[in-house]
């Protein structure tokens, strides 16, 4: 085997990877631009030593198809052709036939072996793609098809020094993608690649292309690089990498710039419509908004073409380095809201959290930020409250005192350390058991508040107002309450009228917007025996 995949780091499902071929490298995530085997406004060996590209991706079956030069590239290979010393990646034209409805005409036979004879890095087999319209009768014998193929592919390839994809599919149907996924994963390919997912991408349903995503990352082996195929919009890098793609190709980079769409971190936006460049890579300082559109046509579409790929390529590198900070989630609550289409296929996300359960980076430090009530749904405030729902006290505790978290997380503030500074010092501290109540993670049993991330954190949430807020929250709160509470046992709750912040000022307590407020009418409706004190200050005897 002439490839290998390294995971160097994790966010997420998130993946921080190095892909070798032979002495290529691609380190991932990553982009391949699409590029003509022909005519391209920005050429492949511009797109290697300007842009830094490490992959681009081709089409064979257009070079073959091509009479009149395709014997000129088998004598001198597809690498020397296109001036690109970096991988190549090539189609076999199964995308042809997926966009324009049957109509290539080739055999796996010819395709694959010819992918080989050019010198295609990673070529792909002629896998039959899976439309949304098809009956499950006839996506399913799709699917067989596609996996007779790459069984036949394995058996009929001859050099060893190449890294095929595997594609995967199934499209609405998640039976069909776990089979595929399943299957496709016993058989020996470098890389994976979901297909049939373009025009879905077309029609803004990102939330179905999520979906998709999620439920492959389920079934298929994790020790190689995923890929989407088609799916070129920088503002969805970020969530489908957090949620488990690798490696995406993209044509967008030109296909939008010929409408005169550019590309910006809150969507795309036409020439027309922009007063100022909001970008300074080496198009947007040479030019203004006036005198590119001065320009003629061909030069206008080269300009922002080579802008979108800086932008997208840009945004290939934030990812990265967000995955290393570990500050994944914060980069996607960011870039979601370029577009509603986005923020409906980020709530895909809240309905599948086990799969980042198994995923999380038990190893990080940095803090979470609560940027949106999504933040509720990341996977280490999921596991914690987990963890606080299963926790069982001593049963020597007779007596539950809560306490607010405050402007600083779990026992971090100033007023919260004093006051069980004061608690050690006036109760019997050993009958009793402390919780800190967060508007984030729920109940904070005093021995978990060093626990990540219960003092990792920084913002809050309204349960008060947001009723899914609430309904997350309680599912853990229930739970612990329910374990833990004896007739014998009595609560107190402390609902301060003012406390003091981080910057020693003294600031008055919103209980309309705090959790704590809700502790009376959730242990009167579900543990009406329990004896309940409200306290709005701890003083010492």
């Amino acid at each position: 085997m002439s490839y290998s995949y390294e995971i160097r780091d994790f966010d997420a499902a998130g993946r921080i990877g190095r892909f070798k071929l032979g002495s290529k490298v691609l380190d991932t995530p990553n982009l391949f631009p699409v590029v003509s085997p022909f005519a391209n406004l920005i050429s492949p060996k511009d797109l290697f030593e300007r842009f830094k590209a490490q992959s681009i991706f081709t089409n064979a079956y257009i070079l073959y198809k091509n009479q009149d030069k395709n014997q000129e590239i088998l004598d001198k290979g597809l690498h020397k052709h296109l001036e690109f010393p970096g991988i190549i990646a090539t189609d076999s034209g199964a995308f042809q036939d997926y966009m324009y409805a049957g109509a290539v005409k080739v055999k796996p036979e010819e395709i694959e072996p010819f992918q080989e004879q050019i010198g295609s890095d990673c070529p792909v087999i002629l896998d039959i793609p899976v439309q949304t319209t098809d009956s499950l009768e006839e996506a399913e014998r799709k699917i067989n098809i596609t996996l007779q193929r790459a069984r036949e592919n394995i058996a009929r390839r001859i050099r060893k020094d190449t890294a095929w994809f595997g594609p995967i599919h199934g499209s609405i149907y998640p039976q069909l993608l776990k089979k595929s996924a399943i299957e496709m994963s016993k058989l020996d390919f470098g890389i994976y690649a979901i297909g049939g997912v373009v025009k879905t991408f077309i029609d803004y349903r990102f939330d179905l292309d999520v979906a998709i995503l999620l439920e492959v990352k389920k079934w298929l082996r994790a020790d190689r690089p995923l890929h989407m195929f088609g799916l070129g919009l920088p503002a969805f890098f970020s969530l489908a990498v957090a949620c488990g793609a690798d490696l995406f190709d993209s044509a967008a980079y030109i296909l939008y710039a010929k409408d005169e769409r550019y590309f910006t971190l809150t969507g795309t936006k036409n020439l027309k419509d922009l007063h100022e460049f909001p970008c300074h890579c080496p198009v947007c300082t040479s030019y203004t908004v006036n005198e590119l559109r001065k320009e003629d046509k061909a030069t206008r579409i080269k300009a922002i073409a080579e802008h979108n790929l800086f932008h997208s390529f840009s945004e290939i590198r934030t990812i990265r380095n967000a995955i290393k900070e570990g500050t994944l989630w914060d980069l996607v609550e960011q870039r979601v809201h370029a577009h509603p289409k986005f923020v409906k296929a980020l709530n895909i996300v809240k309905k599948n959290p086990e799969n980042f359960l198994n995923l999380l980076n038990l190893n990080q430090s940095r803090g979470q930020m609560i940027l949106s009530s999504f933040s509720l749904y990341r996977a280490h405030f999921h596991r914690f409250r987990n963890k606080v729902a299963n926790y069982r006290i001593p049963e020597i505790k007779n007596h539950l005192f809560l306490i607010p978290e405050l402007n600083l997380p779990s026992i971090q503030s100033r007023s919260v350390k004093n006051w069980i500074k004061t608690l050690k010092q006036r109760i019997d501290w050993k009958s009793t058991q402390i919780c800190i109540v967060s508007n984030v993670l729920g109940l904070i049993p005093l021995e978990f508040a060093e626990i990540y991330p219960a003092s990792q954190h920084e913002g809050t949430l309204n349960p008060i107002h947001n009723l899914e807020v609430r309904e997350v929250l309680m599912k853990s709160i229930i739970p612990f309450l329910k374990k833990n509470l004896q007739d014998n046992m009595t609560i107190s709750i402390l609902i301060p009228d003012v406390f003091i912040n981080e910057y020693n000022e003294i600031e008055e307590f919103s209980s309309d917007t705090h959790l704590i407020s809700l502790f009376d009418d959730i242990i009167t409706t579900h543990f009406p025996s329990i004896k309940i004190s409200i306290l709005n200050e701890i003083r010492m005897k």
